[in-house]
């Protein structure tokens, strides 16, 4: 065989060589990484899916949908399989919902994957994604049905309505509202660029958001008793259209009056911010006081009936009754009072007189006339003081009283014209000299008079 001939077949058997190696590559990328990762879910209704459906995790398709069939208990079951090695295998906890493209789309429908937490088990090839897991997709037909005839009266008013927008003066109107919503709109981007900006607190607050939406779906029972009450809310609500049309009409004016109203507030929260921070030490107090009160307030619901029936009851006897006959009684009254008044203010000198001499009349009335026997105690107890008496007269002839000269000596003396003793002597005069007492410079009485 020539040489160049030799070299030429030489150079086809590698490039066959070539090409064989690398379809073997091929299939070994292909088919020699296992297989494809599927799993099984069992939904109430395929929601119009059909086989290549995709299978998307936050929008990135990442799978398809190989199989659509009817499980036993006449359900829909489809095997999914993903295709991004990256989510396999999927964990315990992962969920599935069929979502539309567009609300009104009909053949649109997809299949969302939202991977559970890695802490949980592994699902393996052909394991099941369980039924409680999964939702399947709420057709527009669906909720329309679950209004009723009146809603959809309205809703095809409205609908009716807005085809009304292309008429004029609607399209200037709208294009007005378009022009106004712009700020709106420039400060939403500006927002949008913060929260791009502000990364790891956004991420902060979309875990701290989800633990709340979990505490919350724990409450599911709560939560089924909150719907249909807020529906009978809603339902009352709307029963009271008319006046809430009244309310929305008064409203600006309102808002007018509240506006000037809080505008004078403002001035008055400023003067009160002084009185607030003395006040502060007494709130302890008063939130104690309030406490206490509350029994108080409780006990008082059932007194405050029977103190209406006291206050206001048919007759003459309840309050009103008596404060009618209260102008009767003031004609008569008040005149007393006045003369007692007047009375008062005249005697109100003699009792100044008399009020320095009551030790002195007690203890008169007590002992008798000039008695001092149970005024007097030390430390040991009571005692009395004896003295002997005598008379500045002296009975005469016929059994008349003489007085006796001033010259003739008795056992003490005597004198006459005793007339304006002080308080307190009747007694012999202490050594801390408390007695005779002088209320008051120019008292109307003599030291002097003291025995």
């Amino acid at each position: 065989m020539p040489v160049g001939r030799r070299s030429l077949v030489v150079g086809r058997l590698l490039t066959l060589g070539a090409i064989a190696l690398a379809v073997v590559l091929v299939a070994m990328l292909l088919l020699g990484s296992g297989g494809t990762y599927s799993v099984h879910v069992t939904l109430d209704n395929a929601s119009q899916l059909v086989t290549g459906d995709q299978v998307k995790v936050g929008g990135v398709p990442i799978g398809s949908v190989d199989d659509l069939a009817l499980a036993p208990d006449g359900r829909a079951r489809l095997t999914l399989s993903i295709d991004d090695d990256s989510l396999t295998p999927l964990h315990r906890g992962s969920r599935v919902e069929v979502r539309s493209v567009g609300l009104a789309s009909i053949a649109g429908r997809y299949v969302a994957l939202m991977p559970g937490p890695l802490n949980g088990s592994k699902i393996p090839s052909g394991g099941e994604i369980p039924g409680t897991n999964a939702q399947a997709e709420v057709d527009l037909d669906a909720v329309l049905n679950t209004l009723d005839p009146r809603a959809l009266a309205d809703l095809r008013t409205l609908i009716r309505r807005l085809s009304d927008t292309d008429r004029a003066p609607a399209p200037a109107e709208f294009n007005a509202a378009l022009y106004d919503l712009n700020p709106a709109l420039s400060q939403t981007a500006a927002t949008s660029r913060e929260i791009a900006r502000d990364q790891p607190r956004f991420e902060r607050f979309l875990i701290e958001s989800a633990a709340v939406l979990g505490a919350v779906a724990s409450r599911r029972p709560e939560l089924e008793r909150l719907v249909p009450a807020a529906g009978q809310t809603l339902t009352a609500i709307a029963s009271q259209t008319a006046a809430l049309d009244d309310s929305l009409r008064l409203f600006p004016q309102t808002l007018r009056e509240a506006d000037t109203t809080l505008v004078n507030l403002r001035a008055t929260i400023g003067d009160l911010r002084p009185a607030v921070r003395e006040a502060r030490p007494v709130a302890p107090l008063l939130n104690e006081f309030l406490t206490r009160l509350q029994p108080v307030a409780h006990a008082g619901v059932s007194v405050i009936p029977a103190l209406r029936r006291t206050i206001d009851r048919r007759g003459p006897y309840d309050l009103l009754g008596v404060l009618r006959g209260l102008p009767a009684l003031a004609k008569i009254a008040v005149p007393a009072f006045q003369s007692g008044v007047a009375t008062t203010k005249s005697a109100l000198p003699i009792v100044d007189e008399l009020r320095p001499y009551a030790p002195d009349f007690v203890g008169g009335q007590l002992n008798g006339f000039g008695g001092t026997t149970s005024i007097y105690y030390d430390a040991n107890g009571r005692y009395a003081r004896i003295s002997f008496q005598g008379s500045g007269y002296t009975l005469g002839t016929g059994g008349v009283l003489v007085p006796l000269p001033s010259t003739q000596s008795g056992l003490t003396g005597y004198r006459k014209g005793i007339l304006r003793r002080c308080p307190g002597a009747a007694a012999q005069p202490h050594p801390d000299k408390s007695n005779p007492y002088i209320d008051r410079p120019g008292f109307p009485c003599s030291p002097g008079d003291t025995p």
